[in-house]
């Protein structure tokens, strides 16, 4: 059995869980086209991309930023494994995630 403490600990955490869920909202996926004629691309020639988020109200000047991240090849053989996936084209990659306007407006993630 739980005693009170640990019992008002969940509880509080639920209920952080639920409003961070319920505040949650989408971000689409931005595209740098640019970068291609810098030859900054990923491993199948798409450009690369991220999410961003710009805080509002008492976080206007914070944003989150969402990098999906393909990490490094160590062959060739590695790099072509990966060219059609996630790691290593940003047509694979999420077109939404899902951010919560608690945390970059809470919190200090100044530019």
């Amino acid at each position: 059995m739980l005693d009170s403490k640990m019992r008002g600990f969940l509880n509080v955490l639920i209920i952080l869980c639920i409003t961070l869920k319920t505040n949650g909202f989408y971000v689409g996926i931005t595209y740098i086209e640019n970068a291609v004629a810098k030859g900054a691309v990923c491993l199948d020639g798409s450009p690369p991309a991220y999410h961003m988020d710009k805080g509002f109200g008492a976080g206007i000047n914070n944003w989150l930023v969402h990098f999906e991240g393909g990490g490094w090849c160590n062959n060739a053989t590695t790099c072509l494994a990966r060219k059609n996936n996630r790691l290593g084209s940003s047509k694979q990659m999420i077109k939404q995630v899902a951010f919560s306007g608690l945390l970059h407006n809470k919190a200090k993630f100044n530019p």
